[in-house]
């Protein structure tokens, strides 16, 4: 009896031991299989991801199901070994938001599931939305195929402004983080709130801004405050601070201060480089040879202006050009006065065509050119006016787009956000009748576009209008920001493989397009691709 009882206790042990084994193996599946729901997130939004109108946890979480992974299925649920993996969004940061611009972060946590058991596991993914590169303007209207004005139609570029009103005015909202004194040189540290998320994104290192200053640390803003330049040293949209490196200030101010809060200018084009006989920019416009410019130098100011000589080349301080000052040439003393960052003002084209321009009743504001060089309107062939236009491939562009159907655009009410790419089966889209061309963002149509609309209001579509064929508009509808236009012909997949240079039409009454600057920075911040990445030690089991 008593081996007896010791092979029935050893066989007891032997099989709990194996039981125990199977469980941690099947454990150890599961967990792998949450695991593989973390990976899979991230791989499905590199391909882009399907945001939806999500305002919060919720929403987001059904955007989820609505997302296509080129591994099969949805993002939001599929199959390994033995299980079934399901994801969920239990939380995003800040609670609700009203645009993927201002989503810092998700919590999002994935289940595996199998007749043995379950394992969850939560990871938080910081989010943040690239801009897009500057776009590359060089009128109101550019067009590869030649451009008909008819009529009492009119096209609005810009004429030489003062240098003093080329900022982005109000354009940030920041506040101290103590009570600091600034000199040159010295940087400083400004917070910003959740809602400036975005904006803080947009403010690449060695942009510029301009800020009012006060004489003390509790200093008040009165009308007419004196202004400091500051340059852009870093921007932390997840910290939601700004580091300004001082590069201009007062001598009205024996110790200037950032006042407790104050709305920052954006320095839309910043000096940085000056002589005689040539300027460099930081710019977010687009500069031509022929180009008007205008600088304020000197003690007392005085407002120089010259025209663009040279072909503008890329340098590694912004945007180099010759110029020959007119009407007056400053001396010496007054090129030694300029500042780094103080804002640069341009005219800009009204019409750029590498074909012939027939005008009409109104010349375009800005003035013409016709018949440019590829180097300024390169052909649509290969994607070449496309890829320099965006600064990235139509495919990659369209990969990060809002893609709609003609008749889903009309039945939406023709609502332009973000990047929204326009298609249709015939490569023929007509925007007529009601309801109206509408929103702020980036609208780009495959294949021919004809706008017959009638407006109370200027400016319904702010923003880039991009036609991959060509364009017709009548009536008085108006656009604010750019027009370019392709002639392109393509084939079922939307390649270009040919060239069509009927004219680009603006026929019927009143001004069809007016350039603004402020517009076409706008759209390309936040509007690019949204990138997640796990934030360490915030993994856990459950």
């Amino acid at each position: 009896m008593t081996l007896t009882a010791v092979i029935v206790a050893t066989t007891q042990v032997s099989l709990g031991t194996r039981r125990t084994a199977t469980d941690d193996a099947a454990s150890a599946r599961l967990l792998l299989g949450a695991e593989s729901g973390m990976a899979r997130f991230l791989d499905c939004t590199r391909q882009g991801m399907n945001f939806g109108s999500a305002t919060n946890a919720a929403t987001l979480d059904t955007a989820l199901a609505s997302t296509a992974c080129s591994t099969g299925g949805t993002m939001k649920a599929f199959t390994v070994t033995d299980a079934s993996v399901s994801m969920k969004v239990v939380r995003t940061v800040p609670a609700s938001f009203s645009s993927v611009n201002e989503l810092n972060a998700v919590d999002i946590t994935s289940t595996a599931t199998s007749s043995l058991g379950r394992s969850s596991v939560t990871q938080r993914f910081a989010v943040s939305q690239r801009n897009l590169p500057r776009l590359t303007v060089p009128g109101a209207v550019t067009s590869y195929p030649g451009v008909n004005l008819n009529g009492n139609a009119s096209v609005g570029g810009a004429t030489l402004g003062d240098p003093a009103g080329a900022v982005y005015p109000s354009y940030l909202s920041l506040k101290r983080k103590s009570a600091l004194g600034v000199s040159e040189g010295t940087p400083v540290v400004m917070d910003a709130s959740a809602s400036n998320a975005r904006l803080l994104r947009s403010l690449v290192a060695g942009s510029y801004v301009r800020m009012p200053l006060v004489s003390s640390v509790t200093g008040t803003l009165g009308v007419g405050a004196p202004t400091g330049l500051f340059r852009v040293d870093a921007s932390d949209a997840a910290a939601q601070t700004v580091t300004l490196t001082p590069t201009d200030l007062p001598a009205s101010l024996l110790t200037p201060y950032v006042p407790v809060a104050a709305n920052a200018d954006l320095v839309l084009n910043g000096l940085t480089g000056l002589t005689a006989s040539s300027m460099t920019v930081h710019n977010s416009e687009t500069f031509l040879q022929g180009d008007r410019v205008a600088v304020t130098l000197g003690v007392p100011p005085i407002t120089y202006s010259a025209t663009v000589s040279s072909v503008p080349a890329t340098t590694a301080s912004g945007t180099s050009f010759g110029v020959t000052w007119s009407p007056t040439t400053p001396n010496a003393v007054a090129l030694a006065t300029f500042n780094e960052g103080q804002p640069v003002s341009k005219s800009t084209l009204g019409v750029v065509t590498a074909g012939t321009f027939s005008p009409g009743k109104e010349a375009p504001v800005g003035g013409v050119m016709s018949l440019a060089s590829t180097t300024i309107v390169p052909s649509p062939l290969g994607d070449t006016l496309f890829t320099k236009t965006f600064g990235t491939t139509p495919d990659d562009l369209r990969a990060m787009s809002r893609v709609v159907d003609e008749s889903k655009f009309s039945a939406a009410g023709r609502t332009v956000s973000g990047v929204t790419w326009l298609t249709s089966t015939t490569h023929s889209v007509n925007l007529n009748a009601n309801p109206k061309l509408n929103g702020t963002g980036i609208l780009i149509v495959d294949g021919d576009l004809t706008i017959n609309q009638t407006q109370s209001d200027a400016c319904n579509m702010n923003g880039l209008l991009y036609v991959r064929g060509n364009l017709r508009i009548q009536g008085n509808l108006q656009l604010c920001g750019a027009i370019v236009v392709e002639g392109s012909v393509l084939d079922g997949n939307n390649d270009v493989v040919a060239i069509d240079n009927t004219t680009t039409e603006f026929l019927g009454t009143g001004r069809k397009i007016q350039y603004d600057p402020k517009v076409l920075y706008d759209i390309t911040q936040g509007t690019g691709a949204v990138t997640f990445a796990p934030q360490a030690g915030t993994w856990r089991q459950q």
